[in-house]
């Protein structure tokens, strides 16, 4: 489930890297919010939440494994510097 959860994280940061750049390698240069000091507008779809993680949660996790799926959770807790 760890393994889900990064991949479908690292999927949405991809995605809001690859954003569209009709410029090429001068995106910073040609007045980005990035480089104009303005902050980025962010859509509902750009940050995820628990919502977003609940159909995997209810395929992935039962009445018989919660109790292991819960101590692989407060492992990795425990584990965050």
């Amino acid at each position: 489930m760890k393994r889900a959860v990064l991949m479908g994280l690292a999927a949405g940061m991809l995605a809001l890297g690859c954003g569209d750049s009709t410029s090429g390698s001068g995106a910073a240069a040609s007045g980005s919010p990035a480089s104009s000091g303005t902050p980025a507008a962010l859509a509902d779809t750009d940050v995820p939440v628990a919502a977003d993680y609940e159909e995997e949660a209810e395929k992935n996790i039962s009445a018989s494994n919660y109790k292991s799926e819960l101590d692989a959770l407060e492992k990795e807790i425990d584990a965050t510097p």
